[in-house]
C-alpha cells in the first residue's frame, strides 16, 4: 500500500496549529466585520485548483437545477433573479485570487443579461438531464471576459408536455452550499406571490453544531481536540477503501475522465423519511445515507463482487460529508459577507457490508453521531484555514487528492423550501443539485415535501449504474419493512 508521509511529518506542528487555529477562528469572527474582507483559504484553493493539475478535475461548479412545465420568460429571469443577485459583492465581482479578494470587473458595472444564456432542445426529461449533465463542466473562471463566475443556463425544451429547466451555475469560490439557499430564497415566492417563510434552522448544520465538549472536562475537551487532529492530519494517509466495483475506480493515480452520466432517483415524500426517522429512532440524513449504502451493497452484489463476498461487514467503504458551520442571520442578510465557505469535509463510514437492514443503520447511527460528538469538523475546518496558507500550493492538492482517492464517494444533503414556490413567476416542478467530482458523488436536494436526489460518476468505471435509482428505492422499502413504517403508494409498485 502506498503511503502519503506528509500528514506524519506535520502532525506535531499540526496539532499546535490547528488547536491555535480553533481559538483564533472562533475569536476572529467578532472584528472580521471591521476589516475589508477577503477570501478565506478555502476559498482562494477552490479557485485555484484543489488538485493537482494531472488529476484533470472540472471546475467546483454547483448546478441547482429548476424544473418547469412552463418556463419562466428570459426577460423575468434577468429580472426578477440575476439582477437581485448582483446586488450581492461575490456575485457582481470577480475573485481575485491572488489578492485573496473580489474586484470590480474590467468591464464595469455588469448586465443581467450577460450572465444568461439559452440552450434549446426538443425530447423527454432523460434528454434534458442529459443536457445538464453535458453542460456540468462548462468554464465560469476563464473565457468569459471578465465576468463573475456565475451564470443562470436556460434549457428550453420544445417537445410538448416535456419540462425545461434553469440552471444556476455558481463557481464554489463564491459561496457554499448553505450561503446559496440563503440567498435564493430572499428570490423565490410562493405559489400566491408571497415572500418565502425563511427558517433559520435551515442555515445550521447539526454535525458542526453539536458538540460533547460543553458537556465534558477540561482535560477531556483537550484530549478530544487532540485526537480531532490527529485524525484530521492523518486522514490523508488512512488505507484505501476496498477494492469493490463501487469503489475500485479511486487509487493513488486517479484521474477524472472526462466524462460523466448521472441517474436520478425516483422523488420520495419527505414525510415518508421522517416517519422512518421516528420508527427508528435516528435522524433523516441516517435514514438517507441507509439507502444509499443498501444502494451500493446491492450494486455490488448484482456485480457479483468477490470483495464484498469476501469481507463482508469488514468491508471499508467511506463517504466524505460537506459539513456546513452555523452562521449569523445578520451576516446572511447583509449583501457584504453572505456569500462564503465556511465547510469542510468530514469521513463517515457508511456500512456498505452490513447486509442487514437494521444492522446497517445502527452502524451508520453510530458513525454519525461520532461526528457530531467529536470536534473533527471544527478542526478540520480551523486546520485548512490557519494551517493551510502556509504549506505550499502542491503538498495541499496532494494532501486533498490523498484524501479524496482513499474514499468512495462524495454525499451532500441540502435542504430546499419546505412548500412549492415561484422562480421569475413560473411554478417549480421539481429541483435537482449536479456536482462534477472527481469522486462518485451523490446529491440529495429536499423540495416542497419531496426528495429528489441523483448519482453523477465516471461513465467508463460503473457498468450497469442505472439501477442506483430502484437499488436506492429498495433500501428505503427495506427500512419500511423493518420498522413497520406504511409504505407511500408511488412506492409500492
Amino acid at each position: 500500500m502506498e503511503v502519503n508521509n506528509t500528514p506524519a511529518l506535520l502532525l506535531g506542528s499540526g496539532i499546535l496549529a490547528g488547536l491555535a487555529g480553533v481559538t483564533a477562528y472562533l475569536f476572529s469572527r467578532k472584528d472580521k466585520r471591521q476589516r475589508k474582507r477577503r477570501l478565506s483559504f478555502t476559498s482562494v484553493g477552490l479557485g485555484i485548483g484543489s488538485f493537482p493539475p494531472e488529476a484533470n478535475v472540472r471546475e467546483p461548479i454547483i448546478n441547482a437545477a429548476v424544473y418547469f412545465d412552463e418556463l419562466p420568460s428570459r426577460s423575468s429571469v434577468e429580472a426578477q433573479i440575476v439582477g437581485p443577485l448582483l446586488a450581492y459583492e461575490r456575485l457582481s465581482h470577480v475573485p481575485d485570487l491572488e489578492r485573496r479578494v473580489c474586484r470590480r470587473s474590467s468591464r464595469g458595472d455588469v448586465a443581467a443579461d450577460q450572465l444568461v444564456r439559452e440552450v434549446q432542445i426538443s425530447g423527454d426529461e432523460a434528454l434534458l438531464n442529459q443536457t445538464i449533465v453535458e453542460h456540468c463542466p462548462d468554464p465560469l473562471s476563464c473565457g468569459r471576459e471578465d465576468l463573475p463566475w456565475w451564470e443562470i443556463l436556460i434549457i428550453r425544451n420544445t417537445a410538448g408536455g416535456q419540462p425545461s429547466a434553469c440552471v444556476v451555475r455558481i463557481h464554489h469560490v463564491i459561496g457554499d452550499g448553505l450561503a446559496l439557499v440563503s440567498a435564493f430564497n430572499k428570490l423565490l415566492t410562493t405559489v400566491d406571490n408571497k415572500p418565502l417563510a425563511s427558517s433559520r434552522s435551515s442555515f445550521n448544520s447539526s454535525a458542526a453544531r453539536k458538540s460533547s465538549t460543553r458537556k465534558r472536562g477540561l482535560l477531556s475537551n483537550v484530549f478530544s481536540l487532540i485526537e480531532a487532529t490527529v485524525h484530521c492530519l492523518t486522514l490523508s494517509a488512512t488505507n484505501y477503501d476496498d477494492d469493490t466495483v463501487f469503489s475500485r475506480m479511486n487509487h493513488s493515480r486517479m484521474k477524472h475522465c472526462g466524462k460523466r452520466q448521472a441517474v436520478i432517483f425516483p422523488t420520495v415524500p419527505l414525510q415518508f423519511i421522517k416517519d422512518l426517522k421516528q420508527s427508528a429512532g435516528v435522524t433523516v440524513n441516517d435514514i438517507l445515507m441507509a439507502a444509499v449504502s443498501h444502494a451500493i451493497y446491492a450494486y455490488c452484489r448484482l456485480q457479483k463482487d468477490s470483495v464484498l463476498e469476501a469481507k463482508k461487514s469488514g468491508i471499508q467503504c467511506r463517504a466524505l460529508l460537506p459539513v456546513g458551520f452555523p452562521r449569523d442571520q445578520n451576516e446572511l442578510n447583509d449583501k457584504s459577507t453572505a456569500m462564503k465557505n465556511l465547510w469542510c469535509m468530514v469521513s463517515c463510514g457508511m456500512g456498505v457490508g452490513e447486509s442487514n437492514i437494521r444492522d446497517r443503520i445502527e452502524f451508520i447511527r453510530s458513525k454519525t453521531r461520532e461526528m457530531k460528538e467529536k470536534p473533527r469538523a471544527y478542526m478540520q475546518l480551523a486546520i485548512q484555514n490557519s494551517l493551510g496558507p502556509f504549506i505550499p500550493l502542491f503538498i495541499g492538492q496532494q494532501t486533498v487528492f490523498d484524501t479524496f482517492s482513499r474514499h468512495s464517494l462524495v454525499l451532500t444533503n441540502v435542504p430546499g423550501p419546505p412548500e412549492e414556490c415561484r422562480f421569475a413567476g413560473a411554478r417549480v416542478k421539481e429541483v435537482q443539485l449536479f456536482f462534477d467530482n472527481l469522486l462518485t458523488q451523490v446529491d440529495l436536494i429536499s423540495y416542497s415535501g419531496n426528495v429528489y436526489g441523483n448519482i453523477i460518476y465516471d461513465a467508463n468505471e460503473l457498468p450497469g449504474a442505472d439501477v442506483f435509482g430502484k437499488l436506492y428505492i429498495e433500501g428505503l422499502v427495506e427500512l419500511a419493512r423493518e420498522f413497520e413504517v406504511e409504505l407511500p403508494p408511488e412506492l409500492m409498485e
